[in-house]
């Protein structure tokens, strides 16, 4: 009795911990992971917009790509290229966060980034502390765990706006002020 309860436990954690089983095991992943195949440079290159691929964990994350999924030895990554402004995805705390992106909230040991590439001049996003701040956005306040971000891409020349001490200074633009936690910046050129 007590072989046979040993051996139902070392087959069930072959079955609960798949990575485990095709290590120790040789014995294959699930149907729907060992039907995908590694990614090939072809294949990255001439994905669509929110296809995923199955890589190594020690691969290389793509330009535009996002990792949603790990399994075992795999992270599970989709192509973020191509989505509209205001598209949002879920992405494991270890993503990285692709060129115009932002982080908006925390989920569940995830993150859930914003794409804002394509916002008008002057909109604002309230974004994670630890969120990237793209090219062209200051922060504008901040709250207990959040900031507000401005896109002031396509100010005209002579704007100025308050920020916060904190805040990135563009391209083109000068520091006018300071003081306290606030400076005020220009738009030169």
């Amino acid at each position: 009795m007590f072989k046979k309860a040993l051996i139902i436990l070392s087959l069930s954690s072959v079955v609960v911990v798949p990575s485990l089983a095709t290590q120790v095991q040789g014995a294959a992943l699930p149907t729907q992971e060992k039907a995908t195949n590694y990614a090939s440079n072809k294949k990255i290159r001439n994905a669509t917009y929110g296809e995923e691929i199955w890589i190594s964990l020690t691969s290389p994350i793509p330009a535009g790509w996002v990792i949603v999924r790990t399994l075992g030895t795999q992270n599970l990554i989709r192509n973020v290229n191509g989505a509209s402004y205001g598209t949002e995805v879920e992405v494991l705390l270890a993503s990285p966060i692709p060129i115009g992106w932002v982080m908006v909230r925390a989920f569940r040991g995830s993150n859930v980034i914003k794409n804002v590439n394509g916002a008008s001049y002057g909109t604002e996003i309230e974004v994670m502390l630890a969120s990237p701040i793209p090219v062209g956005w200051v922060m504008v306040r901040t709250y207990g765990g959040s900031n507000v971000i401005r896109n002031v891409n396509g100010a005209p020349n002579g704007t100025q706006i308050e920020v916060l001490q904190a805040s990135p200074v563009p391209e083109g633009w000068i520091i006018v002020s300071s003081g306290g936690n606030r400076k005020v910046i220009r738009k030169v050129s």
